[in-house]
């Protein structure tokens, strides 16, 4: 005779087995994922207390607490399996508007011959098979396309609205990105990711109908996750923002206070030696310094943005 352990699912949480001698009609409590153990034992019960009930024989203690180890983990693996199975991701709203909007937002770059310069980047989103398309005049770099693609990304998960199949535009629509600048503009200036956050703020405001402030103006790349990362010429841009009559820029957490090198002339009997520096220094102060009634406020995420910068 064999004894037969039968744990189901639930049971199995509880930490509960029932035990039957009965190899021909062993007992199958409740339904769903079950297992059974054989043993050779006499006729034999256990109670949920886990303890022998002696009926002419004795399971061991350490048989049940395996029996009981074996049975938890096959609960638990079942339980994950299945939450999986029942918890499918939401698949979004699919672009079905007939009509484009379109969205602005200035951008802070930096020329290639130096200094700042603000230029405006321009959001269409229309009816369309999914494409996100930048027009190349003036041209733009291979980094700031790419930067264009995080922030549909990033811009889909905060609407609502759902990525194309291949996961790069959004389902149903086409967005097309222009950049619009005065005078000649070499690709230096608008290339890289730094733009990435302006970008993403435009192309949320764009899927919803909504007008980007036209006195904030951001600098910043943008990440899959929503944070706004590091870029260089801070104060460059920052002084192109004031010019161009901003009353607030943002910019990424940490870089309120950046460091530029300031020359150093020593004179040396006939020899001028010219040395560089580096000096921290704090925007803010900085900017009172020097009469600007513009403001610098550093951002971590898109959505601090999106509050600052959407009307």
């Amino acid at each position: 005779m064999s004894l037969v352990c039968s744990v189901s699912f639930q049971e199995s949480l509880n930490s509960f087995v029932e035990v039957s001698g009965d190899v021909e009609n062993p007992i199958y409590p409740g339904s769903g994922n079950q297992f059974w153990i054989e043993m050779p034992r006499r006729r034999t019960a256990v109670r949920r207390t886990g303890r022998t009930a002696r009926r002419g024989g004795r399971i061991g203690l350490p048989v049940v607490v395996a029996g009981l180890l074996v049975a938890f983990l096959a609960g638990f693996t079942s339980a994950a399996l299945i939450f999986h199975q029942v918890t499918p991701s939401t698949p979004g709203v699919v672009w079905a508007s007939e009509n484009t909007y379109t969205a602005s937002v200035h951008i802070a770059a930096v020329k290639s011959e130096g200094g700042g310069i603000i230029t405006t980047l321009e959001v269409e989103v229309g009816p369309g098979y999914g494409r996100v398309l930048t027009d190349t005049h003036p041209l733009v770099g291979f980094d700031f396309q790419y930067a264009d693609r995080t922030a549909v990304k990033v811009a889909s998960r905060i609407t609502g609205y759902a990525l194309d199949d291949d996961g790069e535009g959004l389902k149903g629509a086409d967005i097309i990105y222009t950049v619009k600048a005065q005078g000649t503009i070499y690709i230096e200036a608008i290339d890289g990711p730094s733009a990435g956050a302006a970008t993403t703020v435009a192309t949320v405001a764009a899927i919803e109908g909504s007008k980007v402030k036209e006195n904030v103006v951001i600098t910043g790349t943008i990440n899959e996750d929503g944070t706004i990362g590091a870029v260089g010429g801070i104060l460059d841009k920052a002084t192109a923002a004031s010019e161009s009559g901003a009353d607030l820029f943002l910019v990424p957490e940490g870089q309120s206070k950046v460091t530029v090198y300031r020359e150093v002339v020593r004179q040396v009997g006939p020899w001028r030696w010219v040395t560089y520096e580096p000096v921290v220094i704090d925007l803010n102060e900085y900017a009172e310094n020097a009469g600007w009634t513009m403001k610098i406020m550093e951002v971590s995420r898109i959505e601090e943005a999106l509050d600052l910068m959407l009307e």
